[in-house]
Formats: C-alpha cells, structure tokens, sequence
C-alpha cells in the first residue's frame, strides 16, 4: 500500500499508474477512447450552447438594447429642452418682478405720493 489515504485522487492516480505500469495502450484501447470522444465531444459543445443564448435570443435582447438606447437618448433630449425652458422661465420671471416695479413707481408717481414716503429706490 502506498502512504496516501484510499479516498483521496493521489491514491487513486497511484493505484492506476501501479495497475498501468506494465501495460502498453493497445489498438482497442485507442479505438474505444475513439468511439467515446465524440460523444463526450457532443456533450460539451450542448452544455456550452445551453450557457449562451441562441440567436433568436440575441436578436431580441439586441433589439431590447437599441429601443432602451432610442428612450435614453429621447430622455436626454427632454431633460436638455426642460433645462432651457426652465431657465428662460426664471428669466421671464425675474423680467416681470422688473416690470411690476416699474409699475408700481409709475402708479405711485402719478398719484402724487410725495417723495418721502416713496421710500429710497434706486435710479
């Protein structure tokens, strides 16, 4: 017996090789590896196929991707318009403070409030 324990590959990869050692690998041992490698050739190749999506799969996830990309540009164009419109907003905003002031001086220098009640505006 050898120093390695019975369960572990080592052992097994021992006993194998101490099984092997006189052995030459025959015409019918290359054969039946010949006749199994397709198969376990075949099974890779279907589970590595089941890991990625088919085409029918991927073109409805490109397509996905495309319309997501068209809405995100669309969003952006929106939020770039609502910018500008909200600035230009505040500007017509701070436009009619401006214009009711000038009302309010106007309406209060045609009644005639004398200038000390008028309060100290700026001209």
């Amino acid at each position: 017996m050898s120093h390695f324990e019975k369960t572990s590959c080592k052992y097994i990869i021992y006993y194998m090789s101490e099984l092997n050692k006189n052995k030459k690998i025959s015409f019918t041992d290359l054969d039946t590896f010949l006749k199994i490698a397709p198969m376990i050739g075949l099974a890779v190749l279907a589970y590595l196929q089941t890991l990625f999506p088919s085409k029918v799969e991927f073109d409805k996830l490109e397509q996905h991707l495309i319309q997501m990309d068209k809405k995100i540009t669309e969003m952006t164009v929106l939020q770039k318009a609502i910018t500008s419109n909200t600035s230009d907003i505040k500007m017509i905003d701070n436009r009619m403070r401006i214009l009711e002031l000038e009302v309010v001086k106007h309406n209060a220098q045609s009644a005639g409030i004398p200038k000390e009640r008028q309060g100290s505006g700026t001209r």
